[in-house]
């Protein structure tokens, strides 16, 4: 099964798509941002993966992606789309059932408000997540923190902080395992084990969830809806590698700020150095601040949206 990351560049197909395959591909403009993924075939002895996008509408997104296949046949291809296909539906028959309805992941959220949200995977950690904390109280805004199940248990006290200034909390698995590389199973225990934490340290039950590294396949999304939690990437990423300069990496952000804008930055992750992020951030909310933006966390951002909708 195909891996789908977050923030990859689409190329070409090399020959036509069948046409049980093209007609899966659909465009939807996700805000003003185009996200597309391509259904991508090779012969299985290609060792270098290429993984790419293809734009579908939101309400298809679990469907689909559960399609995306590299190193197969085209045989396979539909067997896997039918596979997939099947375990969402199969989910989101279960959703009905309570109430609940799926969605496909959220990049941004249209809204015509001028409102960002904030967000950091990886925490809690002891060296940034209270530099976090403390900057969100100097400048008066409320973040969301997708946290490590791990992490949690290892820093309590960072997490309850966390819930009790009023920032949104989001599930981000038990042990930042990349997604696609585990079974269904293996997926479920993934978030079942992080939510479980979260309600027992924070006395809350996550609804959000966002992939390790933003990798996903069919499974990660039949998972997701089936434990009834919306799946949120992000529209922009602070920490840029180009971008060589605290200074440079606020101000890309502030450049492409956009109403409804979901905004990735981090707060743990070790080994990595996390030290040029915590310099950026005052930057990057002064900067926005000043255009008129207004930060809010996922689940405000996300109720604006449906608002609009209905």
């Amino acid at each position: 099964m195909a891996i789908w990351r977050r923030g990859c560049l689409p190329e070409a197909p090399e020959r036509p798509l069948p046409k049980a395959a093209a007609g899966a591909q659909l465009q939807l403009a996700d805000g003003r941002r185009l996200h597309r993924l391509h259904i991508l075939s090779r012969e299985a002895s290609v060792k270098k993966q290429r993984v790419t996008r293809l734009s579908i509408p939101t309400k298809l997104t679990s469907l689909l992606i559960g399609c995306l296949v590299a190193g197969m046949g085209w045989a396979k291809v539909h067997r896997e789309l039918e596979a997939g296909a099947s375990a969402v539906l199969r989910a989101t028959g279960r959703l009905a059932r309570t109430g609940k309805t799926a969605a496909g992941p959220v990049w941004r959220v249209p809204t015509e408000q001028k409102v960002v949200a904030l967000t950091f995977d990886d925490g809690p950690n002891p060296v940034y997540t209270p530099q976090v904390l403390k900057l969100a109280r100097e400048k008066g805004i409320k973040v969301t923190f997708f946290l490590i199940g791990r992490n949690i248990q290892l820093y309590p006290e960072l997490a309850r902080e966390e819930a009790a200034e009023g920032h949104a909390l989001g599930n981000h698995t038990w042990d930042h395992h990349e997604m696609p590389q585990l079974s269904r199973r293996q997926d479920m225990s993934e978030i079942e084990r992080c939510e479980d934490e979260i309600e027992r340290i924070c006395g809350q039950r996550p609804h959000l969830f966002r992939p390790p590294k933003g990798a996903m396949n069919g499974n990660t999304l039949a998972a997701a809806a089936a434990l009834g939690y919306r799946v949120v990437l992000w529209s922009v990423a602070l920490e840029h590698h180009p971008s060589r300069t605290p200074e440079e990496m606020a101000q890309r952000v502030v450049r492409m700020a956009r109403p409804g804008m979901i905004i990735l930055a981090h707060d743990g992750a070790p080994p990595v150095d996390r030290s040029k992020t915590l310099r950026a951030l005052p930057i990057l909310v002064d900067g926005l601040q000043r255009k008129g933006y207004r930060f809010v966390t996922v689940p405000e951002l996300l109720a604006m949206g449906d608002a609009k909708r209905s």
